[in-house]
């Protein structure tokens, strides 16, 4: 898929691009590599976790940067409308236009029963899961429709079906997929296509932690709780990065009839959702 794809000359944005091991670090190389230029984001808080952020943000400039493309990088508080604009501003800033936007960006809450679930964890995961991708997405709008270019989201297995126990997630990225098929809708007449993939389990940073959590609350060790995945999942091993930031590479490309696509990057786990 990311071999045949060409995005030459284009920009992106790609949120939540700070981790190493994560989707956004992924895909922001994926994209240079198929010729765009990227503006990389992420939360980057006061103190020494921000320093840490920092340093992840850097480190992806210098993957894009080895992968042949041109990449910078800015502080992202998806949750705060005053950084979206003025992330969207840096990217065009940078490179001179904006093409394709990645909302990855993203908050999950980890292993909770619906009534343990607070009003703040709630409330985070509603603003960052889809005020932040709306008010990027409404953001870049007006240079997105300039060239005719492409929203991808991402969203979750969680997104098309329900899990006991993922309350605000699993609402929060169903929401996202609804504002991904209502904006196909919307701005196609406008020359912009609108996706979003869902992954399944993806060895991540965060796909550790989600494993380590499913252990706990069985009382199954990790790797017994990671052989139980791996054996649920036809292809037999869990996705990478790289699996889902080539389907959001290829969904990116101009020129594409695929709009209002909810993509499972899932290797056919739960094969009957799409």
């Amino acid at each position: 898929m990311g071999t045949t794809t060409s995005l030459q000359g284009l920009v992106a944005l790609v949120t939540g691009a700070g981790r190493e091991r994560g989707i956004g670090a992924a895909t922001a190389e994926h994209l240079a590599r198929a010729g765009a230029s990227v503006l990389v984001s992420d939360l980057v808080p006061a103190g020494p976790a921000g320093e840490e952020a920092q340093a992840g943000l850097d480190a992806t400039v210098a993957r894009v940067r080895a992968a042949g493309g041109h990449a910078t990088s800015v502080a992202l508080d998806v949750t705060d409308a005053t950084q979206i604009e003025a992330a969207v501003e840096a990217a065009v800033s940078a490179f001179g236009r904006l093409d394709v936007l990645v909302n990855n960006a993203g908050s999950g809450i980890g292993v909770a029963a619906f009534a343990e679930v607070t009003d703040d964890q709630w409330e985070l995961s509603w603003l960052v899961n889809v005020m932040g991708p709306m008010r990027l997405s409404r953001a870049a709008l007006p240079y997105l429709e300039q060239q005719g270019g492409s929203i991808v989201n991402v969203a979750s297995t969680a997104g098309i079906a329900a899990q006991a126990g993922y309350g605000a997630y699993t609402v929060t990225k169903h929401a996202i997929v609804g504002l991904t098929r209502l904006l196909a809708a919307e701005l196609g007449p406008r020359g912009i296509r609108v996706n979003a993939v869902a992954p399944g389990m993806i060895h991540t940073d965060l796909g550790t932690a989600e494993l380590e959590l499913i252990a706990a609350s069985s009382g199954a060790t990790v790797e017994d709780t990671a052989r139980s995945v791996v054996e649920s999942i036809p292809v037999r091993r869990l996705g990478t990065p790289d699996d889902v930031a080539a389907a959001i590479a290829w969904l990116a490309q101009p020129g594409s009839y695929v709009s209002g696509a909810i993509v499972p990057v899932t290797g056919a786990m739960a094969a009957g959702l799409n």
